[in-house]
């Protein structure tokens, strides 16, 4: 049944999905994510420290400020109500534990601010994604006393809601099972009810490889029929998956996470050999599928903001410049773009640096117009510092880019090897001599978290 809807409204739900479906043909229904792919840029939004209000109206209010940073697919952490403390059970108010699949927290607004969210966004060309929590629910959601069933219990009594799992070390929350088929009919309706009544363009599902592989508490085959349900209804929708896993790579997620990648990333910065990263990417490309799409991390809700990870903010701009040159999705985690310090507390947008937010509206642009950079051929460029300097080129075509950055904190010069002469112009950072030729960008001499990208002129 459809928890917490009225009779007549569930009624013309299930009518509105029905109609829907009917009316999308079989290869329209199998089609993978028609969404632009050309230059995706993900902006996550937390709103309780989004703006001052904390809430839909006032996340609103920054969306033109977005759309002329250059993002073009917003990612709202879970809106849904969250547990409140019961018969024992803490809450520590985390928006990752769910009260009610189909509510909207009223702190943020009522839901037809969400639908007004969604359409502000739609009409400034981005598209809405909601942070989905499948894995589990709060100790007083509905579901609890209503279907004890849809847990795992610590008795095997399926009967007895005071026998139900808590979920991995998070107090706050119980484990559903997902070996009963129930669960999966339960989440295919709630999906296809956000998609229908709210007209959100996709999803970001939480903990959905959580323990990774074989035993992961959420099945493949779940996955798999999920993204082909709800994609019967909107072909195009943007799933992003909180994993790293080949076998869930397009079937259902367009996009996955890159952790090692940015863990080597960070022990770079920290003064570990930038060989890591090269591996860790090397890694990746070998263990999926090709075309694959991986989201580019350096700030997200579960770590510290990226100029403490990366040791200032000359450091979080190197690893921006490797996250948006080497062919991923750069994600930028709200504050990112002023340099917030504060992962979790109310950014101050008052007191920004402008140059930081024209640094990546720059780089944005400069990836969205330059398909190389997107999704050209990678090649590794050996150079004399490997354990402090990064150096690669990508082409598409004719078009052709260097990128240099070193990620230590101390200065590097050495020789890189490239095959052909060319001559190249400086495009990132650009400076008054950017539009001059340079004939030999072999030699480097860089201070530490300095970086260039370069183009070969034509």
């Amino acid at each position: 049944m459809l928890k917490a809807l009225p009779k007549v409204r569930a009624f013309l739900f299930c009518l509105t999905i029905l109609s829907v479906c009917q009316g999308v043909s079989t290869q329209q229904a199998s089609a993978h994510s028609k969404y632009d792919r050309s230059a995706p840029v993900i902006y996550s939004i937390y709103l309780r420290i989004f703006s001052p209000t904390g809430d839909f109206n006032g996340a609103i209010s920054q969306l033109p400020r977005l759309q002329r940073l250059g993002v073009n697919v917003l990612w709202l952490h879970p809106v849904t109500p969250v547990g409140k403390p019961v018969n024992g059970h803490p809450s520590i108010d985390s928006v990752y534990c769910v009260h009610d699949y189909y509510g909207v927290e009223p702190r943020y607004g009522a839901p037809a601010d969400l639908k007004r969210f969604v359409g502000t966004a739609h009409k400034l060309g981005m598209r809405v994604i909601l942070d989905e929590v499948l894995n589990h629910t709060s100790w007083d959601n509905a579901l609890i006393t209503d279907h004890p069933e849809y847990y795992v219990h610590t008795d095997g009594n399926s009967t007895n809601p005071k026998s139900i799992a808590q979920a991995f070390g998070w107090t706050d929350v119980a484990q559903l099972n997902y070996a009963n088929h129930d669960v999966w009919r339960y989440m295919d309706r709630m999906l296809a009810y956000w998609v229908t009544e709210y007209n959100i363009d996709g999803f970001r599902f939480d903990a959905c490889d959580n323990p990774a592989g074989s035993n992961r508490k959420i099945p493949a085959d779940f996955w798999q029929q999920a993204g082909d349900n709800i994609r019967r209804i909107k072909p195009d929708l943007f799933l992003l998956g909180e994993c790293q896993s080949p076998e869930l790579s397009g079937k259902p997620f367009d996009i996955d996470y890159t952790w090692n990648v940015y863990k080597a990333l960070k022990s770079a910065s920290s003064g570990a050999s930038a060989t890591s990263v090269v591996d860790a990417w090397n890694k990746i490309v070998s263990e999926y599928p090709p075309k694959a799409q991986h989201m580019m991390i350096q700030d997200d809700f579960d770590e510290v903001r990226d100029v403490l990870a990366f040791h200032g903010i000359d450091g979080a701009k190197a690893a921006a410049v490797f996250n948006f040159t080497i062919g991923g999705v750069p994600l930028i985690n709200n504050g990112m773009e002023v340099g917030n310090t504060g992962s979790h507390s109310m950014i101050d947008w008052d007191r920004a640096d402008p140059s930081i937010a024209a640094f990546y509206r720059d780089l944005i642009k400069l990836r969205a117009q330059n398909a190389a950079l997107r999704d050209g051929s990678l090649t590794w460029r050996p150079n004399s510092t490997p354990d402090q300097v990064l150096t690669y080129t990508r082409q598409s075509g004719k078009s052709q880019f260097l990128i240099v950055i070193n990620l230590s904190m101390a200065p590097a010069a050495g020789k890189i090897t490239l095959s052909d002469r060319a001559f190249w112009q400086c495009v990132f950072p650009e400076t008054r001599d950017s539009k001059k030729a340079v004939d030999d960008v072999t030699a480097y001499s860089l201070q530490p978290k300095q970086f260039a990208v370069y183009r070969v002129m034509r």
